[in-house]
């Protein structure tokens, strides 16, 4: 992959102490040689710049406040407009940079293990660093696909993927007239790679939540299978996980709120500095502070329409915690105006880092709804949704859905509707979401001079294109229609 520059000899990264994922440091050795060398190697490929926020501003998740008065980046606005490219010209798409950059970390990991012999002593490191280089190798390429290529789909297996490289070598040796792996391929890469990384991560204890570990893995795991409608999978899987972690009862933000009011979230406190911080399985992909979506002057907003999620019940408003997270409830009239009614507070501009979420455990209830419902499990997936709302509303003032109060169909909107609220910002699920939803709706944006964009139902641009530089790499390699 010419575009993705590397060190041929790769510095030997340290994770310090206090596991922050950036807190990584080079130490004088160049040349890793022993098993703990490239546990420092991997944690070095981790994902350490945002690779899926910008794909919030292409769904229904988002709006522009035109009375802004501050101009938004220009790199944002083809996202936003649905731009025939996503990239301005002449920058990189460090989405796919990022991307490309960390399986070449795994894959050097992965080339040195493959017929190393570890010491009895290095055994269990060996299987961890082993399983987590997989996992990362997984994770990278459902990205890769999930972003430049069409949705999993019987009749997409045959359609180019994303170029897919299983060896370090090949960065070096193949550094042009790269090929698209077919998208059913890229699949089962995937799943190859979760398979291995399950024999290697089970039984092993997690070392941080910057690293994959098994409960992670299989929060991955359930995505997948959801993503290829292995129900039963998704399941199975997601159980694995609600089995092993809590769900974080948002009521215990009552007594911050009732100290602060409505400022409870503004400020240097976000919603990660709750106990719902409990909750995240996976951090990945930088330092969140500061997000795009946060500054109340900010043109780009999340929607009314996601806040109106946590407004069922005009009567009471203040039932769903949720509301926290997107609601600029103190704003007066005139500032709404210019500042917008609505931020996005899961993280604050607190002086301590934060990072964004790559999985967390509300994830799998939602992920097992939705399937128990394809599946005409409707008493099991309304059981879901009870379990997760109990924690999202305040005491007192829930009242259990009953099976018998929906159809199949209403059951499943309802399902999605809390899967929009529950993920909203979180790894680019929602356009991952609505591609693999049958690319059925109907986006309208509206920006400068209040002009009217559309993204229509089966629109090619919910495919990323290619980017530029791997165009001028590789000019055989089909890109993705416009």
């Amino acid at each position: 992959m010419k575009k993705i520059h590397y060190l041929l000899s790769l510095p030997l990264i340290a994770l310090c102490a206090a596991c922050d994922l950036l807190d990584i440091q080079p130490v004088n050795r160049m040349v890793p040689v022993s098993v703990a060398d490239y546990e420092s190697i991997l944690l070095g490929g981790y994902p350490r710049v945002d690779f899926f926020t910008r794909t919030e501003l292409a769904t229904d998740n988002v709006y522009a406040n035109l009375n802004s008065g501050r101009a938004p980046e220009a790199a944002l606005e083809p996202w936003f407009v649905w731009a025939a490219t996503h990239q301005l010209a002449g920058a990189e798409d460090a989405y796919w940079n990022q991307l490309y950059s960390s399986i070449y970390y795994a894959n050097t990991v992965l080339d040195n293990f493959r017929d190393r012999q570890p010491a009895p002593e290095e055994k269990n490191l060996f299987e961890t660093v082993r399983g987590e280089a997989h996992a990362l190798r997984a994770y990278c390429y459902f990205y890769l696909v999930n972003l430049y290529a069409e949705p999993w789909d019987e009749q997409n297996l045959d359609m180019p993927g994303v170029p897919m490289p299983l060896s370090a070598e090949d960065v070096h040796q193949n550094t042009q007239d790269n090929t698209r792996v077919p998208v059913g391929k890229v699949w089962e890469q995937i799943d190859a790679d979760l398979e291995a990384a399950t024999r290697d991560l089970a039984g092993k204890t997690g070392v941080s939540p910057y690293r994959f570990d098994y409960t992670s893995l299989q929060a991955l795991k359930s995505r997948v299978y959801l993503f290829t409608r292995r129900y039963d999978e998704a399941i199975e899987t997601a159980t694995d996980v609600i089995n092993t972690k809590v769900l974080s009862d948002m009521n215990s933000v009552q007594a911050h709120v009732d100290a602060r009011g409505n400022q409870a979230f503004f400020g240097n406190t976000g919603f990660i500095d709750t106990d719902y911080k409990n909750e995240v399985l996976f951090f990945v992909g930088g330092r969140a502070n500061n997000n795009i979506y946060y500054y109340s002057s900010y043109p780009f907003k999340p929607a009314q329409e996601l806040l109106d999620l946590c407004y069922r019940f005009p009567e009471d408003s203040t039932r769903d915690y949720r509301r926290y997270i997107f609601d600029a409830f103190p704003l007066l009239d005139s500032e709404k105006l210019q500042n917008g009614p609505t931020v996005y507070r899961m993280f604050a501009t607190q002086e301590k880092y934060s990072y964004y979420i790559g999985f967390k455990v509300s994830e799998a209830y939602v992920t097992r709804a939705e399937a128990r419902a394809r599946q005409d499990d409707k008493q099991g997936a309304v059981d879901d949704l009870n379990r997760l709302l109990v924690t999202r509303y305040k005491r007192g003032t829930f009242t259990p859905l009953l099976a018998d109060d929906f159809t199949g169909e209403q059951l499943l909107r309802r399902v999605l509707e809390e899967r929009r609220l529950e993920l909203a910002f979180d790894g680019g699920l929602r356009w991952f979401d609505l591609r693999r939803l049958g690319k059925a709706e109907r986006v309208v944006h509206v920006y400068k001079d209040a002009t009217i964009y559309t993204l229509e139902p089966g629109d090619p641009r919910y495919v990323l294109q290619i980017p530029a530089s791997e165009q001028e790499n590789s000019p055989n390699m089909p890109l993705n229609p416009r």
